[in-house]
Protein backbone atom coordinates (compact mmCIF):
# COMPACT_ATOMS: atom_id res chain seq x y z
CA UNK A 1 0.00 0.00 0.00
CA UNK A 2 1.50 3.16 -1.27
CA UNK A 3 0.89 6.85 0.67
CA UNK A 4 1.67 10.12 -0.44
CA UNK A 5 2.52 12.61 2.43
CA UNK A 6 2.15 16.27 2.78
CA UNK A 7 3.08 18.74 4.82
CA UNK A 8 3.49 22.96 4.33
CA UNK A 9 4.72 25.86 6.38
CA UNK A 10 7.24 24.36 8.64
CA UNK A 11 8.67 27.77 9.51
CA UNK A 12 11.41 26.84 11.31
CA UNK A 13 9.55 24.88 13.57
CA UNK A 14 12.64 21.73 13.48
CA UNK A 15 10.68 19.90 16.27
CA UNK A 16 7.29 19.40 14.85
CA UNK A 17 8.70 18.72 11.53
CA UNK A 18 10.86 15.55 13.24
CA UNK A 19 7.62 14.35 15.09
CA UNK A 20 5.93 14.34 11.80
CA UNK A 21 8.74 12.15 9.82
CA UNK A 22 8.12 9.78 12.50
CA UNK A 23 5.14 9.24 11.64
CA UNK A 24 6.10 8.43 7.63
CA UNK A 25 7.73 5.53 6.36
CA UNK A 26 10.25 6.39 3.55
CA UNK A 27 11.72 3.01 3.59
CA UNK A 28 8.77 2.28 1.69
CA UNK A 29 9.65 3.28 -1.75
CA UNK A 30 6.43 3.52 -2.88
CA UNK A 31 5.68 5.95 -0.11
CA UNK A 32 6.34 9.90 -0.80
CA UNK A 33 6.15 13.02 1.05
CA UNK A 34 5.95 16.50 -0.50
CA UNK A 35 6.72 19.75 1.29
CA UNK A 36 4.94 22.67 0.35
CA UNK A 37 7.37 25.45 1.09
CA UNK A 38 7.51 28.19 3.92
CA UNK A 39 10.84 26.27 5.20
CA UNK A 40 11.97 29.44 7.18
CA UNK A 41 10.55 32.58 9.03
CA UNK A 42 8.98 33.02 12.52
CA UNK A 43 10.97 30.20 14.15
CA UNK A 44 13.97 29.37 15.47
CA UNK A 45 15.65 26.98 13.70
CA UNK A 46 14.84 28.17 10.18
CA UNK A 47 18.76 26.99 8.65
CA UNK A 48 18.50 23.92 10.50
CA UNK A 49 14.96 23.22 9.14
CA UNK A 50 15.76 23.89 5.88
CA UNK A 51 19.23 22.45 5.60
CA UNK A 52 17.24 18.98 7.15
CA UNK A 53 14.89 19.40 3.96
CA UNK A 54 17.51 19.31 1.35
CA UNK A 55 19.07 16.72 3.39
CA UNK A 56 16.15 14.78 3.14
CA UNK A 57 15.98 15.16 -0.59
CA UNK A 58 19.47 14.22 -1.16
CA UNK A 59 18.81 10.62 0.91
CA UNK A 60 15.23 10.25 -1.13
CA UNK A 61 15.31 11.77 -4.28
CA UNK A 62 13.11 10.05 -5.83
CA UNK A 63 10.53 9.83 -2.51
CA UNK A 64 11.05 13.41 -0.69
CA UNK A 65 9.71 16.48 -3.14
CA UNK A 66 10.33 20.04 -1.69
CA UNK A 67 8.08 23.09 -3.55
CA UNK A 68 9.03 26.71 -3.10
CA UNK A 69 7.00 29.11 -0.75
CA UNK A 70 7.13 32.72 -0.88
CA UNK A 71 9.10 32.93 1.88
CA UNK A 72 11.86 31.27 0.25
CA UNK A 73 11.22 33.30 -3.19
CA UNK A 74 11.77 36.33 -0.17
CA UNK A 75 14.70 35.18 0.99
CA UNK A 76 16.24 34.79 -2.19
CA UNK A 77 15.41 37.88 -3.26
CA UNK A 78 16.51 39.37 -0.09
CA UNK A 79 20.02 38.10 -0.66
CA UNK A 80 19.92 38.97 -4.56
CA UNK A 81 19.01 42.75 -4.37
CA UNK A 82 21.54 45.92 -4.64
CA UNK A 83 22.90 47.79 -1.51
CA UNK A 84 20.59 50.42 -1.82
CA UNK A 85 17.37 48.88 -2.32
CA UNK A 86 14.83 49.27 0.38
CA UNK A 87 14.31 45.20 0.55
CA UNK A 88 16.95 44.99 2.70
CA UNK A 89 15.43 46.71 5.32
CA UNK A 90 11.94 45.44 4.98
CA UNK A 91 13.40 41.96 4.67
CA UNK A 92 15.16 42.48 7.85
CA UNK A 93 12.35 44.62 9.87
CA UNK A 94 10.09 41.99 9.29
CA UNK A 95 12.78 39.00 11.41
CA UNK A 96 11.26 39.34 14.66
CA UNK A 97 14.14 39.61 17.02
CA UNK A 98 16.49 38.53 13.81
CA UNK A 99 15.14 34.61 14.57
CA UNK A 100 15.77 33.87 10.98
CA UNK A 101 19.15 35.72 10.70
CA UNK A 102 20.71 34.60 14.09
CA UNK A 103 20.27 30.54 12.84
CA UNK A 104 22.07 31.37 9.70
CA UNK A 105 25.24 32.90 11.36
CA UNK A 106 27.68 32.57 14.02
CA UNK A 107 27.41 33.95 17.15
CA UNK A 108 30.58 35.96 17.21
CA UNK A 109 28.46 37.71 14.01
CA UNK A 110 24.81 37.72 15.88
CA UNK A 111 26.90 39.91 18.99
CA UNK A 112 28.29 42.54 16.30
CA UNK A 113 24.93 43.03 14.06
CA UNK A 114 22.65 43.43 17.73
CA UNK A 115 25.11 46.22 18.82
CA UNK A 116 24.69 47.62 15.25
CA UNK A 117 20.85 47.39 16.15
CA UNK A 118 21.47 48.85 19.32
CA UNK A 119 24.07 51.45 19.27
CA UNK A 120 23.46 53.17 15.78
CA UNK A 121 21.28 56.38 15.86
CA UNK A 122 19.76 55.63 12.30
CA UNK A 123 17.43 52.76 11.79
CA UNK A 124 17.68 52.35 8.24
CA UNK A 125 21.14 52.85 8.00
CA UNK A 126 21.66 50.04 10.47
CA UNK A 127 19.60 47.80 8.69
CA UNK A 128 21.38 48.18 5.88
CA UNK A 129 24.61 47.38 7.08
CA UNK A 130 23.56 44.67 9.03
CA UNK A 131 22.08 42.92 5.18
CA UNK A 132 25.17 43.66 3.73
CA UNK A 133 26.85 41.81 6.96
CA UNK A 134 24.49 39.29 6.88
CA UNK A 135 24.15 38.63 2.76
CA UNK A 136 28.37 37.87 2.87
CA UNK A 137 28.35 35.82 5.44
CA UNK A 138 25.77 33.22 3.70
CA UNK A 139 27.28 33.81 0.36
CA UNK A 140 30.22 31.99 2.05
CA UNK A 141 29.04 29.38 4.30
CA UNK A 142 25.81 28.80 2.80
CA UNK A 143 26.56 29.01 -1.16
CA UNK A 144 25.51 25.44 -2.11
CA UNK A 145 22.03 25.72 0.07
CA UNK A 146 21.53 29.05 -1.54
CA UNK A 147 21.73 27.03 -5.09
CA UNK A 148 19.59 24.48 -3.56
CA UNK A 149 16.77 27.35 -3.11
CA UNK A 150 17.31 28.70 -6.29
CA UNK A 151 16.26 25.64 -8.28
CA UNK A 152 13.16 24.20 -5.72
CA UNK A 153 10.16 23.72 -8.21
CA UNK A 154 6.90 26.11 -8.19
CA UNK A 155 4.61 22.56 -8.04
CA UNK A 156 4.76 18.90 -8.30
CA UNK A 157 1.80 17.14 -10.26
CA UNK A 158 0.70 13.49 -9.55
CA UNK A 159 -2.18 11.41 -11.79
CA UNK A 160 -4.73 13.25 -9.28
CA UNK A 161 -3.19 15.46 -7.48
CA UNK A 162 -1.59 18.85 -7.96
CA UNK A 163 0.84 20.19 -4.79
CA UNK A 164 1.32 23.47 -4.50
CA UNK A 165 2.60 26.45 -2.25
CA UNK A 166 -0.51 29.15 -2.54
CA UNK A 167 -2.06 27.97 -5.96
CA UNK A 168 -2.96 27.67 -9.09
CA UNK A 169 -4.61 29.52 -11.70
CA UNK A 170 -7.87 27.46 -11.95
CA UNK A 171 -9.56 29.53 -14.93
CA UNK A 172 -7.01 28.05 -17.49
CA UNK A 173 -7.98 24.53 -16.45
CA UNK A 174 -5.50 22.02 -18.00
CA UNK A 175 -3.19 24.78 -18.97
CA UNK A 176 -2.87 26.06 -15.28
CA UNK A 177 1.16 25.03 -15.46
CA UNK A 178 1.37 27.52 -18.56
CA UNK A 179 -1.09 30.14 -17.23
CA UNK A 180 -0.01 30.75 -13.76
CA UNK A 181 2.60 32.90 -12.91
CA UNK A 182 5.87 32.38 -10.44
CA UNK A 183 4.20 34.34 -7.85
CA UNK A 184 1.14 33.20 -8.10
CA UNK A 185 2.66 29.64 -7.02
CA UNK A 186 4.12 31.25 -4.42
CA UNK A 187 1.59 33.49 -3.25
CA UNK A 188 -1.85 33.09 -4.33
CA UNK A 189 -4.15 35.24 -2.74
CA UNK A 190 -7.63 34.52 -1.53
CA UNK A 191 -7.70 30.71 -1.52
CA UNK A 192 -10.08 29.51 -4.16
CA UNK A 193 -12.57 26.71 -3.18
CA UNK A 194 -14.96 24.52 -5.32
CA UNK A 195 -14.07 21.87 -8.17
CA UNK A 196 -11.09 21.11 -10.30
CA UNK A 197 -10.36 18.13 -12.28
CA UNK A 198 -7.37 17.86 -10.03
CA UNK A 199 -7.22 17.73 -6.33
CA UNK A 200 -4.85 20.75 -5.51
CA UNK A 201 -2.90 20.83 -1.67
CA UNK A 202 -1.61 23.63 -0.50
CA UNK A 203 0.06 25.76 2.35
CA UNK A 204 0.07 29.48 2.63
CA UNK A 205 -3.17 30.86 4.24
CA UNK A 206 -3.68 29.59 7.23
CA UNK A 207 -6.33 27.20 7.88
CA UNK A 208 -7.62 29.08 10.85
CA UNK A 209 -8.74 32.08 8.71
CA UNK A 210 -10.07 29.31 6.07
CA UNK A 211 -12.29 28.18 8.74
CA UNK A 212 -13.16 30.85 10.78
CA UNK A 213 -12.31 29.64 14.26
CA UNK A 214 -9.32 30.41 15.94
CA UNK A 215 -8.07 27.58 17.21
CA UNK A 216 -8.89 25.07 14.49
CA UNK A 217 -5.11 24.14 13.03
CA UNK A 218 -5.90 20.86 11.40
CA UNK A 219 -6.30 20.21 7.38
CA UNK A 220 -8.65 22.05 5.90
CA UNK A 221 -10.73 20.55 3.60
CA UNK A 222 -13.48 22.60 1.04
CA UNK A 223 -15.42 19.34 0.07
CA UNK A 224 -14.64 19.78 -2.87
CA UNK A 225 -10.96 19.44 -4.45
CA UNK A 226 -8.88 22.05 -2.29
CA UNK A 227 -6.86 20.63 0.40
CA UNK A 228 -4.82 23.39 3.12
CA UNK A 229 -1.98 22.50 5.00
CA UNK A 230 -0.88 25.87 7.01
CA UNK A 231 -1.47 25.05 10.93
CA UNK A 232 0.29 28.47 12.03
CA UNK A 233 3.30 26.06 13.08
CA UNK A 234 5.33 29.26 14.63
CA UNK A 235 2.47 30.29 17.01
CA UNK A 236 0.20 26.81 17.75
CA UNK A 237 3.30 24.17 17.35
CA UNK A 238 0.69 22.04 15.38
CA UNK A 239 2.35 21.44 11.99
CA UNK A 240 -0.92 19.18 9.79
CA UNK A 241 0.22 15.98 8.24
CA UNK A 242 -1.68 15.21 5.09
CA UNK A 243 -1.78 11.22 4.00
CA UNK A 244 -3.71 9.96 0.56
CA UNK A 245 -3.93 6.37 0.72
CA UNK A 246 -3.46 5.48 -3.14
CA UNK A 247 -5.09 2.08 -3.24
CA UNK A 248 -8.45 3.78 -1.05
CA UNK A 249 -8.15 6.90 -2.56
CA UNK A 250 -8.89 8.43 0.77
CA UNK A 251 -7.74 11.72 2.56
CA UNK A 252 -6.67 11.21 6.73
CA UNK A 253 -4.88 13.52 8.65
CA UNK A 254 -2.75 13.05 11.61
CA UNK A 255 -4.25 13.77 15.15
CA UNK A 256 -3.04 13.52 18.09
CA UNK A 257 -0.10 10.68 16.08
CA UNK A 258 -3.20 8.97 14.94
CA UNK A 259 -4.52 9.23 11.60
CA UNK A 260 -8.25 10.28 10.69
CA UNK A 261 -10.21 10.31 7.84
CA UNK A 262 -10.69 14.18 7.00
CA UNK A 263 -14.21 15.39 7.16
CA UNK A 264 -16.05 18.65 5.71
CA UNK A 265 -14.99 21.57 8.11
Amino acid sequence: MAYIFAMSDIHGCLEALNENLQLIDLNDLQNKLILCGDFIDYGKKSCETIHHVRQLTKQYPDQVIALRGNHEQMFLDFLSCSKKDVWNFEWLSADRDFDTVRSFISDDLFKRISAIAIMSKDAFAAFMKIAELFKQYIQENHCELIQWLKALPYYYEMETQIFVHAGIDEEAEEYWMHGTSPEYFTSKYPATFGTFYKDIIAGHISTSSLKKKRDFHDVFWDGKSHYFLDGSTAETGMLPLLRYDTKTKEYHHNKNGRFQKILVF
